[in-house]
């Protein structure tokens, strides 16, 4: 039997209504359509090798979130308090990319991105399927105190937003940023061509040089805004959820996350050899999970 050919992505725009909503698409006439979410600090180009990989099964869209990528939302740190904003930005484009599919649409997302298309799902009915990778779940008690006035100091101490903001947010050319990236622990296991790949928007050109795409002002707030009923959206869901796991330490399925979803009906797999960024350092086999659903 024929391969099928990989159809070339092409950039979209679409209009919401505070600004424009970025990303890619690899467009596949007839074939069922997925719409995949990106990390926090990352955009859909990051995600292009795995993406490509699940193009001949879908009819694939891929947006870059409020904050990052080259959408142009207006993304005021100080305002984020809620992953729930993410999830409403994509709600309206998925009524609208919807309009002329042929059968349900299938989620998929990454850490943020697998939040954000849980709670987008919640009361939908023309959801096929949720593909989550990595998805973001909190202990018990941290998720309650997120939801108290104490939580702003707590944030303000946790190491992934202080790492963000320490992050150089301005270099004198793409260059200076590859090099420097390229000597740096995080990225060392990444698959060949997805670092320049993430780059390519995670980076914006200025006079005189570029800028990180996603602000580390914007990045610090929404690792400090995990404010949201994940585990509500869980329960309440209508279609079939799998998720993928790192087996690895910094797996994002910890403090009884797997046992959580058990109890919700939601099968759970674990690949070894991968961190919490596994579509990065092994696309082909995130690509699988993509392919494998239904």
């Amino acid at each position: 039997m024929p391969t099928a050919t990989i159809p070339n992505p092409a950039r979209f725009e679409i209009g919401l209504k505070d600004g424009l909503m970025a990303g890619w698409r690899w467009r596949r006439a007839g074939a069922p359509r997925l719409v995949f979410c990106h990390a926090t600090g990352f955009c859909a180009s990051a995600y292009r090798r795995m993406l490509e990989a699940a193009a001949n099964r879908f009819d694939i869209i891929a947006p870059d979130l409020r904050g990052h990528g080259r959408t142009r939302l207006p993304a005021d740190p100080s305002r984020l308090e809620s992953w729930t904003v993410y999830a409403d930005d994509i709600s309206d484009p998925l009524d609208r990319l919807g309009a002329d599919a042929k059968e349900p649409v299938t989620l998929a997302g990454h850490s943020l991105g697998a939040v954000t298309v849980t709670l987008a799902a919640r009361g939908r009915a023309d959801v096929a399927s949720l593909l989550l990778i990595e998805p973001v779940t909190l202990p018990r008690a941290v998720a309650a105190l997120s939801a108290t006035p104490l939580w702003p100091v707590v944030a303000r101490r946790m190491p992934l937003v202080k790492g963000a903001l320490s992050r150089r947010a301005e270099w004198p050319s793409r260059l200076d940023v590859m090099t420097s990236y390229a000597r740096k622990r995080l990225f060392a296991p990444w698959a060949e061509g997805v670092l320049a790949d993430y780059l390519e928007d995670g980076l914006i050109d200025d006079e005189g040089g570029c800028r990180l795409s996603c602000a580390p002002s914007w990045e610090a707030a929404t690792f400090a805004a995990h404010r949201c009923d994940f585990w509500g959206a869980v329960s309440a869901r209508s279609a079939p959820m799998r998720v993928l796991g790192a087996d690895s330490p910094d797996s994002t399925l910890r403090f009884g996350a797997v046992r959580r979803f058990s109890r919700a009906g939601v099968e759970v797999a674990r690949l070894a050899g991968v961190s919490h960024l596994l579509p990065m350092e092994n696309p082909e086999a995130a690509a699988q999970f993509l392919r494998d659903c239904r």
